[in-house]
């Protein structure tokens, strides 16, 4: 499976809020990294493996609802994917609606995701919080 694909499958999971079917074609110790700065962020950081992934995008849930995930553009580099998110949510705790778009830089190794690099607006989301 190409690794556009193998993104394309995550995201349409994720789009469904099925977190764990998401997370099925990732490698046990996939590294995930959110360039943020973390004053504005409690979410920026690094996760390493699955579970630490499962766990934080648990608490993203919680401080958030998706209303929309919309994946705008993938673009297949082989084993290296690209993509821009749109992604609409509502803060659990000041009800403000906003939409975030994120930049996600994927690596892909025999059918398994092993890294995602993920910039986003921390400013936009630190005002909603």
């Amino acid at each position: 499976m190409r690794g556009a694909d193998v993104v394309k499958n995550l995201y349409d999971a994720y789009a469904k809020r099925d977190i764990e079917g998401a997370l099925v074609d990732c490698a046990d110790d996939v590294v995930f990294r959110w360039i943020a700065d973390p004053v504005q962020s409690r979410y920026a950081g690094v996760a390493r493996g699955k579970q630490e992934f499962l766990a934080r995008l648990v608490a993203l849930d919680s401080d958030f609802e998706y209303r929309r995930f919309i994946p705008v553009e993938i673009i297949d580099g082989g084993d290296k994917v690209a993509a821009q998110v749109e992604i609409h949510l509502t803060s659990r705790t000041t009800g403000d609606e906003f939409v975030l778009r994120t930049a996600d830089f994927w690596t892909v190794r025999d059918g398994k995701i092993i890294e995602l690099v993920e910039y986003y607006d921390t400013a936009l989301a630190a005002s909603v919080i």
